[in-house]
């Protein structure tokens, strides 16, 4: 049967939830080899186009979220290309500059190899795809062994900008605590929360925190979109290069998994009011925690709009976007291409 083609957005648009598994399912990955994976990742991302916001490595799959820099990455200059491809093959490493024929002869390009190397980094596809298989290689060697590692192409959902994204990143932040492996996200060490609050330094040259949290606006000035009420949207507290309110963010994620709040003394009470707010609100804390199939086996997940745009892609025009929070619930973010029935 024919894969079907991946959907797309633009970085405007939204990001994605990369999530890839070990084949067979077995729980292969040590503590040594969950921190080779993460220096892989500093390393690709540092050179890739992307941007990474959440990230969780488990023992049999990974999970993160990413936007593609596509703008960015048509405007740079050749110089900025090739240094980020030795950013990750090394100093002295030379990349593609044409194509081989049959007989192993080099048809250069006519740039030099620029607008193909620039589509490579540029693209997310292709920095899974290259992520993946670095680990594998490393893998493979480092326990002698042969074959797949990972279990079939990974799998892209995408994640509409804004209260999708919060969700989603609490949603990875979460993987720990609901696998039994900590009581506290922060606890586990190859996450991003836990990489935030841990080794702050190191955080802040691989992630870029989301820049957006729901503004709890008066209802009757919120916008109404297709029969839904959507709520309004402030920038945030948080800005883009900072990492000084990693605490909101926790408190967050503490709701989203239900999970008794402790350290207080370090989250603004208003912070903490405002997320009690948006969970009370949009009934977060109870449906959360049950709907996580969504966020990882579904097709995209984000406002309507976004979905009603894929549908339209898949020609699937007579599906309409459906949320997974119920059919009652004002939460702009929650609509999905596809109901799972859990």
């Amino acid at each position: 049967m024919a894969r079907s083609k991946r959907q797309w957005v633009s970085q405007d648009a939204g990001s994605f939830h990369i999530i890839s598994r070990v084949a067979g399912g077995e729980l292969l990955f040590t503590e040594s080899d969950k921190e080779c994976f993460l220096r892989f990742l500093e390393r690709f991302s540092a050179g890739f186009f992307v941007e990474i916001h959440a990230f969780c490595i488990m023992s049999n799959h990974f999970h993160i979220l990413a936007t593609g820099l596509e703008k960015e990455a048509r405007r740079e200059s050749k110089d900025e290309l090739f240094r980020r491809y030795r950013l990750i093959f090394g100093k002295d490493a030379e990349p593609p500059a044409g194509t081989y024929d049959s007989s192993y002869q080099l048809i250069p390009d006519a740039d030099g190899g620029e607008d193909r190397l620039r589509r490579r980094l540029g693209s997310m596809s292709r920095f899974v795809q290259e992520l993946k298989q670095s680990f594998s290689r490393w893998y493979n060697k480092t326990y002698d062994r042969s074959g797949y590692l990972w279990g079939g192409r990974y799998k892209g959902v995408i994640v509409s900008k804004g209260e999708a994204q919060l969700a989603c990143s609490a949603y990875i932040d979460l993987n720990s605590v609901r696998a039994g492996m900590v009581e506290k996200p922060e606890d586990y060490r190859w996450s991003s929360l836990g990489l935030r609050l841990r080794t702050p330094i190191r955080a802040k040259r691989l992630l870029r925190p989301l820049s957006l949290l729901p503004c709890l606006g008066d209802k009757d000035k919120a916008a109404e979109s297709n029969g839904k009420i959507e709520p309004p949207f402030n920038p945030l507290i948080i800005s883009k290069n900072s990492f000084d309110h990693v605490f909101p963010y926790r408190e967050f994620v503490y709701k989203s998994g239900g999970i008794a709040r402790s350290g207080s003394a370090h989250l603004w009470p208003e912070i903490v009011n405002e997320v009690d707010a948006y969970h009370g609100k949009f009934g977060v804390t109870d449906r959360f925690r049950y709907r996580l199939k969504n966020f990882s086996e579904g097709i995209a997940l984000g406002n309507y709009a976004l979905i009603t745009d894929i549908q339209r892609r898949l020609k699937r025009k007579n599906i309409r976007p459906r949320s997974i929070m119920g059919k009652d619930s004002s939460c702009r973010w929650s609509f999905t291409t596809r109901v799972l029935r859990l």
